[in-house]
């Protein structure tokens, strides 16, 4: 089998660029204008050309781990400048919106890109490492759970306590998540396929 060439020059790169640019954009208008619709609308961009570019990525066979990197910090900025604008006009909000970012943009951070540790394409894969760790993170329900509940509690209950309750429990899988993980040899799936097509 022949090992798939590592180009930024893909289509789901392509997306990713348009989806970070578009969306600051985006934020930024929303910041300007004090505007929660706009804030709003960045965050369904960035969800919708999210789910975009890995699906193109995967439909023309254009999976790399560049592209897996670029995805991921896109993410962590697009979600910073989304919840910069809410806390600004919800200050009451401050303790699950830090307890959020705290796990997203540091906790998870670090161990979505503990993939590199091995040979595989991306997070995506990482069943071929640890089933258990890749159930609780990066299966598509597990996605969905780690970024969007959080994000639905912040805007659409009253009150703090749910969101800082769904917080506290993501931040208790990751770090069971990183446990986990830390304690693998990165020699244990050096020889899977998930790097070659």
């Amino acid at each position: 089998m022949q090992r798939h060439p590592e180009s930024i020059l893909t289509w789901a790169n392509l997306v990713t660029t348009v989806r970070t640019a578009v969306c600051v954009a985006i934020f930024a208008v929303a910041a300007a204008r004090v505007s929660a619709a706009w804030n709003l609308a960045g965050l369904a961009v960035y969800w919708l050309l999210d789910i975009l570019d890995g699906h193109l990525a995967r439909r023309f066979r254009q999976e790399t781990r560049f592209g897996a990197q670029f995805d991921i910090l896109s993410d962590r900025l697009l979600v910073a400048l989304f919840y910069m604008n809410h806390l600004a006009w919800h200050h009451e909000l401050i303790v699950p919106i830090a307890l959020f970012l705290v796990q997203f943009m540091l906790i998870d951070h670090y161990l979505s890109n503990q993939f590199l540790r091995w040979n595989i394409l991306s997070p995506n894969y990482f069943y071929v490492v640890d089933a258990t760790v890749w159930r609780l993170n990066w299966s598509p329900l597990a996605k969905l759970g780690n970024s969007a509940v959080v994000t639905v509690l912040i805007i659409a209950v009253p009150g703090p306590w749910p969101s800082i309750a769904a917080s506290l429990a993501i931040i208790a899988v990751k770090i069971y998540s990183l446990q986990r993980v830390m304690r693998l040899s990165p020699e244990a799936a050096w020889t899977t396929p998930s790097l070659t097509r």
